[in-house]
């Protein structure tokens, strides 16, 4: 079996939304701001925003594009500056659900069930080559402790007693 995870679009792809596609997002949302619901003002502070984000999004090699497609008007919206900034990024309390979280997450967790999948297959299949694993740094210093003697260096609570009545 086997069976291969869906891509994310290769780095660097984004395809320029057309102004025909800018222009029927804004009329769709009756030019309002699809976040805070206010009026969109001038071109300049309107944003557009991919929902799912594009780099969630997974890649078609047939088609040069992502499913759904990139630029398809029904997964694009219109926002203020400031809202698709909140949503790409994330507020100052929480990033967690921002795009470039989900998107960080998202490649991680690729990674990780990659090399996952590679491990298991070379269990079943001997002949598959497995790039060697870096070892972790060790957490004790490589110095040796101070050697001490059975008793030397500790004393007694009969001794500690004894110097804190004397004193």
């Amino acid at each position: 079996m086997d069976a291969t995870l869906p891509l994310a679009p290769p780095p660097g792809f984004r395809k320029a939304i057309p102004d025909k596609v800018k222009l029927q997002v804004v009329i769709r949302q009756d030019s309002k701001c699809s976040s805070c619901g206010q009026r969109l003002g001038k071109l300049v502070d309107t944003e557009f925003d991919h929902i799912p984000a594009v780099q969630l999004r997974c890649w078609d090699p047939e088609a040069k594009d992502t499913v759904p497609p990139s630029n398809d008007v029904e997964h694009i919206f219109a926002k203020h500056v400031d809202c698709h900034a909140a949503k790409t990024f994330g507020s100052k309390a929480s990033k967690r659900g921002a795009d470039v979280t989900e998107i960080a997450r998202t490649k991680r967790i690729a990674k990780d069930t990659e090399e996952f999948r590679r491990r298991m297959l070379a269990k079943v299949d001997p002949d598959v080559e497995m790039p060697r694993e870096k070892r972790p740094k060790r957490a004790w210093p490589k110095r040796s402790f101070p050697k001490r003697g059975k008793h030397e260096g500790t004393r007694s609570r009969d001794q500690e007693g004894g110097a804190a009545a004397d004193g």
